[in-house]
């Protein structure tokens, strides 16, 4: 006779903030929950092949990172110049010409980096060609924003891409020029694209594997067991990711769960992904096909978010919206059509609420489907767009992790006015809006304690400012797990097999070594993972 538990996980303190009795042991079989209880239940259920004595440490359900970019994560750390902790254009030049002697990296290569940010450099100006060409003229260089809404380029990326004085950018993006007329190297939202489309993406299928495996391995020491993930624009060709992913996930080769959301900028991208066979919500194992993404507007950083009203000092910018209104519907429509849910990113408050009048336009479609469209970042907001939210039952994708630097820039780029609802993550679950936690790394930490500490907190990673942001919007520890487990799971439909430490779903645990319900909230950013176990298998210990 076989034994009742695959693994008996016993002496824990288990996060089941609406169980009682408390709960302190757990049975696993099949990768399942199959049996908890408390001490005293304990003795008729130690049957188990193997017994994993917890020892009093804290058990929470594993982490979701509801939003990210797994591969450009993994492609940033292991193959370019990461820029995120420059605060000089001096600092700048002198970490790219190490880089470039250090690789040795060829004359005519392009050297690629990201994460740099103008508002931590004294002029708070953007890093143009002529710094650029500084570095270097051999090589064609381009270096993204930390938002991923601007890249510099130098001269050499210039030409490589023809953009000179008489070049248009495509709608929903902007070529600066010079008093002169002629490009000065900053190339904003979709004019981006021409030089993206001269580097090319990844192509190779075991450099995929390895940004993969990579990036999810990385997750889990951090506790996080669902991530899902916005790739398919960063490879050469999207069918080569899909078979990829397919192969891993039929090896039983993911590390994780992943969620893949899809990104689509015209409607040809729905139809290839229907053709390559996919419909949202679909699974192979730990592999789970998600929404169709569509990126509308840009970020407040780059000051290319869509507003209804100009940025704060600068009266003739009102943003970008990335596309027209007519092409985001036919987007939104052709989604929902071929059974794919959506999922949109939105910034400002024009975008969202163009976004939410389409939504309402064919709420009766994607309900009667069962679908669960959202809206991610949603930042810079309003009462009626609230409202919307609430009355189409549409969820928001938030990442708390931005007030980390956007609470030093968002007033003196909306205003105090506007701010009243921007960021207002208590309006939101005050008023029955499903939010869900994620990081959009490697734009940020994908460390979800990171992401809870500064919902509870509202302040960032150094404790400022004192008191937090708008602290009238703090959430209590239990909604911020909350965004981060179960919210998560029912944003993928799976809210019935993960999530939460009940019978019938996933053995997904993150082991910590402190309790984030009685740990004083300002180290809940200092908590260690010690464990990280997915359907009930250690994939990450703590040396």
């Amino acid at each position: 006779m076989g034994k009742l538990f695959d693994k008996l996980f016993m002496n824990g303190n288990f996060f089941t903030p609406y169980q009682e009795p408390k709960i302190d042991f757990v049975g696993v079989k099949g990768g399942k929950i199959v049996k908890y209880g408390g001490k005293d239940e304990l003795k008729p259920y130690d049957d188990a092949a193997e017994i994993i004595d917890l020892k009093g440490k804290y058990v929470y359900p594993g982490f979701t990172d509801a939003h990210m970019h797994l591969m450009v994560y993994s492609q940033k750390n292991l193959y370019e110049v990461a820029l995120n902790d420059i605060t000089s254009k001096e600092a700048m030049m002198k970490k790219v010409k190490e880089f470039i002697h250090e690789k040795n990296i060829e004359s005519g290569e392009w050297i690629i980096g990201s994460g740099w940010n103008q508002d931590k450099f004294d002029d708070t100006e953007l890093p143009d060609r002529y710094l650029l060409d500084e570095i270097s003229k051999e090589h064609p260089i381009c270096f993204t924003r930390a938002c991923y809404h601007i890249c510099a380029v130098n001269s050499k990326a210039l030409q490589l891409a023809d953009i000179d004085e008489n070049t248009v950018s495509k709608n929903g993006g902007r070529i600066d020029k010079d008093t002169k007329g002629f490009p000065t190297g900053i190339l904003r939202e979709n004019a981006m694209e021409l030089v993206t489309k001269v580097i090319h993406g990844i192509k190779d299928k075991e450099r995929m594997k390895e940004l993969i495996i990579k990036g999810c391995e990385d997750l889990a020491k951090l506790g996080v067991t669902t991530v899902h993930t916005d790739d398919f624009p960063f490879v050469e060709d999207k069918e080569v990711l899909w078979e990829v992913l397919k192969e891993l996930a039929i090896k039983d080769a993911l590390p994780i769960r992943v969620v893949l959301q899809l990104r689509a900028t015209e409607v040809e991208d729905i139809y290839r992904y229907k053709k390559m066979g996919m419909q949202s919500w679909e699974r192979i194992n730990n592999l789970v096909v998600g929404p169709i993404k569509i990126i509308a507007d840009g970020s407040l950083g780059a000051m290319t978010a869509a507003l209804d009203k100009p940025y704060e000092g600068d009266i003739e910018n009102f943003g970008l919206m990335l596309m027209h209104e007519k092409e985001l519907d036919q987007l939104i429509y052709e989604s929902f059509k071929h059974n794919f849910d959506i999922g949109i990113h939105a910034i400002g408050d024009r975008t969202m609420r163009v976004i939410l009048e389409i939504y309402e336009k064919y709420q009766h479609v994607y309900k009667k489907k069962g679908f669960r469209p959202s809206i991610i970042h949603c930042q810079i907001g309003s009462k009626e767009i609230l409202d919307q939210f609430k009355k189409l039952s549409i969820i928001a994708n938030i990442q708390p992790i931005f007030l980390n630097t956007d609470w030093k820039i968002a007033e003196n780029r909306v205003g105090k006015e506007r701010l009243t609802y921007s960021y207002c993550w208590r309006k939101y679950i005050d008023m029955g809006i499903l939010c869900v936690g994620s990081s959009d790394a490697p734009i940020e930490s994908f460390n979800p304690l990171y992401g809870i500490y500064t919902a509870v907190t509202r302040k960032d990673l150094d404790g400022f400012p004192e008191g937090g942001w708008m602290p009238e919007e703090n959430l209590n520890i239990k909604e911020a797990i909350h965004m981060f487990t179960i919210n998560g799971s029912y944003l993928s439909h799976e809210e019935d097999i993960k999530g939460s430490i009940e019978i019938g779903k996933y053995a997904d645990f993150v082991v910590l070594s402190d309790d984030l319900c009685k740990i004083n909230k300002a180290y809940i950013k200092d908590v260690t993972v010690e464990e990280t176990i997915v359907g009930g298998e250690y994939i990450f210990k703590y040396a």
